[in-house]
């Protein structure tokens, strides 16, 4: 991209359509830290469902179709993504990988929410703690939204329990 070609993009239209949020997002799930990527406008519309994703999670009745559309096969194995997740995470950050820790919530989110109300709060709640350092500004708007009246950032980083890592089948794959 060049200013002299005319082929630059403005990051306020880009926040002005998708918000702050959805760019910054973005910008981190492109490639690898340490990477050049190509800016493809189109594509920022991937991180801005997921986003919406996750605030109709915390705006939605439990008891809604959509909603239940969201749900786990079971509780167990969303809160198994969820630990693995936590630990995958919390390991990208401090190695600067932003775009797998991203993709890790994703998995989470893809994988749905737990079916339980207790689990669904722990899930929403580490879920949305995951989220802060790369949307602050919905962040900070969910953890209000789960009745929390301290701001999301002092709370501590969620912490995974390894047995819940660890997976109870593999499948491998075999060519014969």
């Amino acid at each position: 991209m060049s200013k002299s070609k005319g082929n630059v993009i403005n990051p306020d239209d880009v926040i002005a359509e998708y918000g702050a949020d959805t760019l910054r997002l973005y910008e981190m799930s492109m490639a690898d830290f340490s990477d050049v990527a190509p800016w493809n406008t189109k594509a920022i519309v991937g991180s801005y469902r997921l986003l919406d994703k996750i605030y109709r999670f915390f705006t939605t009745d439990s008891t809604a179709l959509e909603y239940q559309s969201w749900t786990a096969k079971d509780n167990l194995s969303a809160i198994k993504t969820m630990h693995k997740t936590i630990r995958k995470v919390g390991e990208d950050i401090e190695n600067m990988k932003f775009n797998t820790a991203i993709a890790a919530i994703n998995i989470m989110v893809n994988g749905g929410i737990p079916t339980d109300p207790e689990d669904a709060h722990e899930w929403k709640s580490a879920l949305i703690r995951l989220l802060q350092p790369f949307a602050p500004h919905m962040a900070e708007e969910c953890w209000s939204l789960l009745g929390n009246e301290n701001s999301i950032y002092s709370t501590e980083w969620p912490e995974y329990i390894s047995a819940m890592t660890i997976d109870d089948e593999v499948q491998i794959a075999i060519q014969i």
